[in-house]
């Protein structure tokens, strides 16, 4: 997920997610909501040892809708055997291959999404939630590209200090799990040339 700030692509949602990781330079990269992929150079081995990871919290997502407004439903469960915990639940909605006159172009870029929805779970429990998404009109312009990611993150951020200057602090907080959903969603296509029947199948 590509969060611009300070640009053409900024949006308030980026913005306030870059204040949870007290970011204060760019670019910052982040894996699992952990600032852990600095110095450039490691970005891919950090990641690779991230994917190695055990997590006990799954999620799938389900996207249904027509036209501009779009429900993105959210099953979160931790595993039997897994550890009970307190999660917050994020939703968003990207537009991928992004281009605004003059720019260049941006991968999954961000442009809205929820306030965050905690709950706590134990093993082997599960919770469901919805959130509605109105596709702006860039998005709508381009709905092959439209994608939803939705994703657990511990809802505590905890401070580790800056390893230089300026000196400070940042803010991480892990993301136990994700999951994406790509167009076309159920339902009728994103750009509304079903009506969710079969008549005009071709």
């Amino acid at each position: 997920m590509n969060v611009h700030l300070s640009d053409a692509y900024a949006t308030s949602f980026g913005d306030m997610r870059w204040g949870l990781y007290s970011g204060y330079y760019i670019p910052h990269s982040i894996h699992d909501g952990l600032y852990d992929a600095d110095p450039y150079q490691t970005y891919e081995s950090k990641f690779i040892s991230r994917q190695a990871v055990p997590t006990d919290v799954t999620i799938d997502t389900s996207v249904f809708g027509a036209g501009d407004t779009w429900n993105v439903s959210v099953r979160v469960c931790i595993e039997a055997g897994g550890t009970g915990k307190d999660l917050k639940i994020w939703v968003a909605q990207v537009l991928d291959h992004y281009q605004l006159p003059g720019e260049d172009e941006v991968r999954n870029a961000l442009r809205t999404g929820n306030s965050g929805v905690d709950v706590t779970l134990a093993a082997d429990e599960c919770v469901e939630l919805t959130e509605n998404f109105v596709l702006d009109a860039s998005s709508l312009a381009s709905p092959e590209n439209v994608k939803f990611f939705a994703w657990a993150q511990d809802p505590v951020f905890f401070q580790v200090p800056t390893s230089g200057p300026p000196w400070g602090y940042y803010s991480w907080a892990e993301v136990y799990q994700a999951d994406k959903a790509l167009a076309p969603f159920e339902g009728v296509f994103v750009d509304g040339c079903e009506d969710g029947t079969t008549d005009a199948w071709s």
